[in-house]
């Protein structure tokens, strides 16, 4: 890397170390673009030229925190054959996240759901998860599928409804159990069916 490259990596750090600090303490929408400059010692227009937007600043810093959450979150997970496991697995680690970033989430998921963003990517890989565990107890393809669109569903719910209140965690969670019952009783069924 020539050193013109690492000072533009290290000013771009900088600006999202003093961002995530100012974000975290005074909230995004209290922190300006000047205020993240001049703490940065840069100008506003250097601030520009890394981060078009506050908002792709927003998504820089807390997609890097949701990354380290949830590389930290599959070292610990428990390997799981149920789908309903595993979706709760998965929306423990998110809702923590997200809790802990409230005010990031809030404007994350706005974007993406306007978008199409990474919230869709996220779920469509969870539900290849869950359709994947139900066809292993020999649930059929159209069915599987079905049982997964239905529990992403009520993960949306969940995750839709708590958001504003920023407030998940176990609530959430116990509530997502709730809602999922009746997959997890077609999963054990098709389970005593299978052995």
């Amino acid at each position: 890397m020539s050193l013109r490259q690492q000072q533009k990596a290290n000013t771009r750090s900088k600006i999202k170390t003093i961002a995530k600090q100012a974000f975290l303490t005074q909230g995004i929408e209290a922190t300006s673009t000047r205020y993240l400059s001049d703490q940065a010692g840069i100008a506003v227009g250097t601030l520009f030229v890394h981060f078009p937007d506050k908002l792709s600043l927003v998504k820089d810093i807390f997609f890097d925190e949701m990354d380290v959450a949830l590389r930290a979150a599959v070292a610990s997970q428990k390997v799981s054959s149920s789908p309903i496991d595993y979706l709760l697995q998965m929306a423990q680690v998110l809702f923590d996240f997200y809790d802990e970033y409230a005010e990031f989430t809030r404007q994350v998921l706005l974007d993406s759901l306007a978008k199409g963003g990474f919230h869709t990517n996220q779920m469509a890989v969870i539900s290849e998860g869950i359709v994947k565990r139900f066809k292993q107890v020999g649930v059929d393809d159209k069915t599987a599928s079905i049982f997964a669109e239905n529990m992403i569903s009520n993960y949306w719910f969940v995750l839709l409804t708590g958001v504003p209140k920023g407030v998940l965690g176990q609530v959430a969670i116990d509530h997502l159990k709730r809602m999922n019952l009746p997959f997890e009783m077609s999963y054990r069924n098709a389970l005593k069916a299978k052995g």
